[in-house]
């Protein structure tokens, strides 16, 4: 069973070309998803990317898990890794539940090899592959690094849908389009608190006006489409970078970035008022000598 392999599926809108930039973020992240699962379900196994296949109007980023024990436990743990990586990138167990999922991914992943299994084998694989899963799911291994998965592709709109696939030839019957892409990022529905606050992580372009030139939480101030305002960056490697002269970014007027920001608000008065403002990642910034932004490696 060639469970251990699997690829993210990218779908790209007819004509287009993938952000290349956008698309090894997206598979970084990718491999950090199934690492994070692979290190909940199997301590000892170990997961890297491979190469970029592409294809008329898709890309498929490729990795391969190595799982450790008796061929019956890497079997069982093959099927709970992909299932658990399909209920974040793809619909496996929202659409079907846990047990048909577990008979789905014997279809996919089992093929040829499953004949030499037999059925009271297989029924105990699957009980046990379901119970890793729910365990996982519970766990929430492997999450925040799926929505960070998202978060990068909303940054291409070349890529009109994502799913997992077992090889790097076939498409996935279940994949999730892109204006499904915020939310499952964790972009674009406020997180309410309390019923007088809240918070939301969305991605901004921005302008700097002014930056801080000192280690520490003083504000930098920004100018985006809401107006000016003031926020700390929380993204370290990027300040750390800027401080020792590492990443010379551009010191003049209308210096656009990207950004990801987390906003509080507070219901005063009836109405939803910004009281705080954090910038979280900085994904992009014009660098000296180059003239368009560049996407930053930080906090991959």
């Amino acid at each position: 069973m060639s469970a251990d392999r699997f690829s993210l599926y990218l779908d790209l809108e007819e004509g287009q070309s993938a952000d290349l930039e956008v698309a090894a973020r997206a598979s970084i992240a990718f491999a950090e998803t199934i690492r994070e699962i692979a290190a909940f379900m199997d301590p000892l196994s170990s997961v890297r990317l491979e190469l970029i296949d592409t294809s008329e109007g898709s890309i498929f980023l490729n990795l391969k898990a190595k799982l450790f024990g008796s061929e019956e436990r890497k079997e069982r743990t093959s099927i709970a890794l992909f299932i658990a990586a399909t209920v974040f990138i793809g619909g496996d167990i929202a659409h079907f539940g846990v047990e048909k999922a577990v008979q789905a991914a014997w279809e996919r992943l089992a093929g040829a090899d499953e004949a030499r299994i037999s059925d009271e084998d297989k029924k105990q694989i699957a009980q046990e592959a379901a119970s890793l899963v729910v365990k996982t799911l519970e766990a929430k291994a492997g999450e925040k690094q799926a929505q960070r998965v998202y978060r990068e592709l909303t940054l291409d709109p070349a890529v009109k849908a994502v799913g997992i696939s077992k090889s790097p030839k076939e498409k996935p019957k279940n994949v999730v389009e892109r204006k499904d892409f915020p939310s499952r990022g964790g972009l674009s529905t406020p997180k309410e608190q309390t019923a007088k606050k809240r918070t939301r992580v969305d991605i901004q372009k921005v302008v700097l006006i002014s930056p801080v030139l000192v280690s520490g939480k003083r504000r930098w101030r920004f100018r985006s489409k809401e107006g000016e305002f003031g926020a700390p960056i929380k993204d370290e490697n990027f300040v750390d970078s800027v401080l020792s002269g590492q990443l010379p970014i551009v010191m003049k007027s209308n210096v656009e970035m990207t950004v990801e920001v987390e906003t509080t608000e507070e219901f005063k008065n009836g109405a939803w008022v910004v009281t705080q403002k954090e910038i979280l990642r900085i994904i992009g910034v014009p660098i000296q000598f180059q003239g368009d932004q560049t996407l930053l490696p930080f906090n991959n």
